[in-house]
């Protein structure tokens, strides 16, 4: 099924929006490989934000693709290049005036996780602070926000695929993730639903689609449309579940337009 026969025909454009819908196709898009949220298969960019966000781009008319770097340097683009945007990105108090917002497109929760078979006594962030070393994505969000509260045992990891595989192996003692993809990874390596426990929660995460702050409004004005579109038509909650997000209709399509 094609995203036009799911999601029908947009509303008819008003007289400006042909200059938008221009603008808005000339975006650069950018993304990074971390399942599940965006990465890379065989047959191309799958996870829950890819797939949200080729289905806007669609009703955008985008056709250029989405490139996939790693995740600081797609960051240093946006934040110094215009007419650049990547997806799928924590929204924060700490980034919220470096980029302009369309989403969320998805929410998840994050947490600092441990091994069951490691007895380390972590209850609230203060016990975080003395444990070895925490895996946190490097230029992530939560990288960013513990080290500016002070924390000196973080583990900068480039490659976050591979960190439930460290956290097992007693590489790191903690592991700060999105609830999806702690459970992602652990499918994967085969690992029970006990063998991977929640120490401290950090919170909600609103994954958004971030652009570069010198983008003009009216460009992002399609997509958010284009959201709205995949949001109320019921897609996006149909490719969250896919990704074992679950119902994320509760509240998105209002909060859209923030």
């Amino acid at each position: 099924m094609t995203v036009l026969v799911w999601l029908g025909t947009p509303a008819q454009a008003s007289p400006q929006e042909p200059l938008q819908f221009a603008a808005a196709r000339n975006v650069k898009v950018y993304t990074e490989d971390f399942a599940p949220f965006n990465y890379v298969t065989p047959k191309g960019l799958a996870g829950a934000g890819a797939e949200i966000v080729r289905a806007m781009a669609v009703l955008v008319g985008y056709q250029s693709g989405f490139e996939v770097l790693p995740w600081k340097r797609a960051l240093q683009i946006v934040k110094t290049e215009p007419d650049t945007a990547l997806f799928s990105i924590v929204r924060t108090p700490e980034r919220e005036d470096e980029f302009k917002w369309v989403g969320p497109i998805f929410i998840t929760r994050g947490w600092l996780y441990r091994m069951a078979d490691n007895k380390i006594d972590v209850s609230d962030l203060s016990d975080a602070r003395k444990v070895r070393s925490i895996g946190v994505q490097a230029g992530g969000a939560a990288e960013r926000s513990l080290r500016e509260m002070g924390f000196e045992n973080l583990e900068s990891l480039y490659t976050p695929g591979n960190a439930l595989r460290m956290l097992s192996e007693g590489r790191i003692d903690l592991w700060e993730a999105s609830d999806i993809a702690m459970n992602f990874q652990r499918e994967m390596l085969g690992l029970e639903k006990g063998a991977v426990v929640p120490t401290v929660e950090l919170g909600q995460y609103d994954m958004y689609l971030a652009f570069s702050k010198s983008t003009p409004d009216a460009t992002l004005e399609p997509w958010r449309r284009a959201l709205e579109i995949v949001q109320g038509s019921g897609m996006a909650d149909v490719i969250a579940r896919q990704y074992g997000l679950g119902d994320q209709s509760v509240n998105l399509t209002a909060r859209t337009a923030q």
